[in-house]
């Protein structure tokens, strides 16, 4: 018996096979987890990207109507592609500079599927000079996970873009 037992004790056979069983989960977790930050950090670059394209493509306008604003939306998930669209949304603002004071003040704000700019003229300080105007675009994206193992929730990805008009001083919204 105690022969046995000690035989039993030395045979190796099937050790590699509940090695791999016991890491195996561990394993998964990391390669999916790896992916999932991939993804992430992929979409936060789109996202930049998206923002910041939305402020160039503002700047470059003399006037800017609700229509424009749409087409910047279009472009601005385009960018995103090939992530899902439906949870980009941005917020565009204008803030001038008083000619005699320099202080800012909001010219005017656009959003689509986003809330407003809350601290807009906060900041736009030292972004302008009197009688000046910087557009500041906040863009927002809610990343949600392919594996809702791994992250089972969203996460909301913010940025915010400054540019400063490029034909005119202050760019109208109409």
């Amino acid at each position: 018996m105690i022969t046995r037992l000690l035989i039993s004790i030395r045979d190796r056979t099937g050790v590699a096979m509940v090695e791999f069983a016991l890491l195996m989960p561990i394993l998964a977790t990391i390669f999916f987890g790896l992916f999932e930050g991939s993804q992430a950090i992929l979409a936060y670059m789109k996202l930049v990207a998206a923002t910041q394209t939305i402020a160039d493509l503002i700047t470059q306008q003399q006037t800017v109507s609700s229509t424009d604003m749409d087409n910047f939306n279009k472009a601005g998930q385009l960018v995103m592609g090939p992530f899902p669209t439906a949870p980009f949304g941005y917020a565009a603002t204008s803030v001038t500079f008083d000619i005699n004071t320099g202080a800012a003040a909001i010219g005017w704000q656009d959003t689509r599927n986003a809330t407003t700019l809350a601290n807009a003229t906060t900041l736009a300080a030292g972004y302008g000079q009197k009688g000046e105007s910087v557009v500041i675009v906040q863009g927002n994206y809610a990343y949600t996970s392919v594996f809702q193992y791994v992250l089972p929730g969203s996460i909301t990805m913010t940025q915010i873009a400054f540019s400063r008009p490029r034909l005119v001083s202050s760019i109208p919204h109409t």
